[in-house]
Parts: C-alpha cells; sequence; structure tokens
C-alpha cells in the first residue's frame, strides 16, 4: 500500500456490449452443434466453392467475350425481432435471388452477411433456401462479419470455411481476375496485403469483392459523431494504396445496408448492402433493397442497379464526386 493509498485494488471491469451477451446466451448447445454439423457437411458440400468454381469454368469465356455476372449485398434478416420489425420486409433476400437468377449471369457474388450468426443451424437454413429456391447459376461468396462465429468481438470462421472453403480467394474469367478478400474481421492484415499483391497482377483487368469497406471512404464510414464506424481501419491505408498502385477496375463492397459510389484515388468503390438485411440509419443515404447487374467485356465494366421495386438504373461511367452537405 503506498503512503496514503488504499489497501484494496480495483480492477477495471470490461463489461461486453449488450449484442456479445445476447450472442453467447443464444448459442446452441454441444450436442445440437454436433447433429446440426453433420446434417450441414452434407448439404453444404455442393455449394463449396471450389465446386462452384468448376461449375462456372465448365462454360468458358474468352478475353474478346462480354459477360454479365450479378453481385448481392447482406441479406441476413435481423437478428432480432425489433430490428426486422422496423427496419426490414419480409421476401426481400428470396425475391433478389429468383431475380438474379433470371438474369442472362455467369455467376452471383454475395457480399457477405448470409446469415444473422455463423452456426450450422443457420447455415443449414441457408442452403435450404438456396434449394427451395432452385438456385443454378454458380453462387460465390465472401465471408461477412456474421458468417463468422458471433458477429462481434473475437471469433473465429471455421463453419463458413467448413461450408465453402478458403475465406481469400481468386478466379480468372473472359480476361477478367476476381478476387474475393476476406475483411470480416474489421482487418485486412499484412499478410493478406502480400497475397492480394501477388493475385492482383499489374496490367490485369481486376474487380475485388470485400464485406466491410475501408475506413478511408468516410463519406460511407463516418456516422454522426462516430468517426469510421462502419469501416475497417487495419491496413486500410495499405489496401487503398496497393489497389490504386495496381489500377484496379471496381471494388464491391456490402455491410454497410444501403447503395452508394465513390471514386477514391483513381479507383471506383460500389457499396451494395441492399440484398435483404434491415435498411439501418447510417451514413449512406440511400437505402433500399437492391442487387448490381455487372456487364464485364474488353471495353470495361457496366453496372444497373436493381431496384427491390423494380426500377432499373444504370451507374454513370464518369467520375463521382461527393462532398457532404
Amino acid at each position: 500500500m503506498t503512503p496514503g493509498g488504499s489497501p484494496f485494488t480495483l480492477r477495471k471491469t470490461v463489461v461486453p456490449p449488450l449484442a456479445v451477451v445476447a450472442d453467447r446466451l443464444l448459442a446452441p448447445s454441444a450436442a445440437r452443434r454436433r447433429a446440426h454439423d453433420r446434417d450441414l457437411a452434407d448439404i453444404a458440400a455442393p455449394w463449396r466453392t471450389k465446386r462452384q468454381l468448376a461449375r462456372l469454368d465448365a462454360v468458358k469465356r474468352y478475353p474478346h467475350e462480354t459477360f454479365k455476372f450479378a453481385v448481392l449485398g447482406d441479406a441476413e434478416p435481423g437478428r432480432f425481432w425489433v430490428w426486422r420489425r422496423l427496419f426490414n420486409r419480409p421476401g426481400v433476400f428470396e425475391t433478389q435471388v429468383r431475380r438474379a437468377q433470371a438474369e442472362a449471369c455467369d455467376f452471383t457474388m454475395q457480399l457477405g452477411d448470409m446469415v444473422s450468426r455463423g452456426t450450422p443451424h443457420n447455415y443449414l437454413a441457408f442452403f435450404e433456401h438456396l434449394k427451395a429456391w432452385e438456385v443454378t447459376t454458380p453462387y460465390l461468396t465472401v465471408i461477412g462479419n456474421h458468417d463468422r462465429r458471433f458477429p462481434h468481438g473475437v471469433t473465429d470462421c471455421e463453419t463458413y470455411r467448413s461450408c465453402f472453403g478458403p475465406v481469400n480467394y481468386a478466379f480468372d474469367r473472359g480476361g477478367w481476375r476476381f478476387v474475393s478478400l476476406d475483411s470480416s474481421a474489421h482487418r485486412v492484415t499484412a499478410r493478406q496485403l502480400r497475397w492480394l499483391d501477388r493475385v492482383v497482377e499489374d496490367g490485369k483487368r481486376t474487380v475485388v469483392f470485400t464485406h466491410i469497406p475501408p475506413v478511408v471512404l468516410r463519406e460511407w464510414t463516418d456516422y454522426g459523431g462516430a468517426k469510421g464506424l462502419g469501416g475497417f481501419e487495419e491496413g486500410a491505408k495499405e489496401f487503398t494504396e496497393l489497389l490504386s498502385r495496381k489500377k484496379v477496375a471496381r471494388v464491391y463492397m456490402g455491410h454497410i445496408h444501403g447503395f452508394g459510389v465513390q471514386d477514391y484515388k483513381g479507383v471506383r468503390y460500389v457499396l451494395s448492402g441492399g440484398g435483404g438485411s434491415p435498411l439501418f440509419p447510417s451514413g449512406v443515404r440511400d437505402r433500399f433493397h437492391h442487387y448490381l447487374v455487372v456487364e464485364a467485356g474488353p471495353e470495361g465494366l457496366s453496372e444497373t442497379v436493381r431496384g427491390i421495386d423494380g426500377r432499373d438504373v444504370p451507374i454513370p461511367q464518369g467520375r463521382v464526386v461527393l462532398a457532404r452537405a
């Protein structure tokens, strides 16, 4: 005890956020997890990324060809009924999956947050939906924070890996390279950046898909007095500088439930988080359910926004300049 001090040592108590506590309380028992794991292995097998890419590669595309793909954002319905009641509407995800299937697209890329929490039970329901909706177009995914065991705090992504495979992967099609990058833990690590530097080749037309936007895109990631609330900070500067140096054609992201376009240091970033999740208040002005149809060819990329209300809006090719009011 120091002179004049107290004989008692006070320890700081860290109280986890309410959402983290709820996640732990709602976790299934060990017996239920084992049963779900057995069922999940069977139903997930056809949807593994390796199998979906093999299906895609069975029909070749060449550099002189033009082809289309769909981009679908966050679809988890909301973990709590009050969120679903206030900010969502039922059936949006199914409607948009079915509409995307009706497009003449080579593949669909979902930008993460397919489930409310990455449990075997939730993944079972997700795959059962895809089967019931007769999804036949190759269906590829990016891992989102909700696709991990818990969407908040320190957690793992083993269930996602067991269902789909690697969380970082790349493939080529029609003269384009497509890269799926894991930002679901609110970071892009130095190891990931080294991998990205290798797979994004100089002069190669490249598209990057990731879940969480880099924090430097302040138009989206700032909300009220919270700076960078909707973005990842670790690796953000290095990530955007690498993509600028490599002259990446496009980056598609979700996580924030809305739509937007930003041109940052020569790279176009497209936010598409309206796949079917609740449209929470955020720093994004345009919050509506939608998906994208992207046309890729020798001349570049062009996108059309398909709104849930049936309206189609092409994204302008010219540089987008944004400023807060």
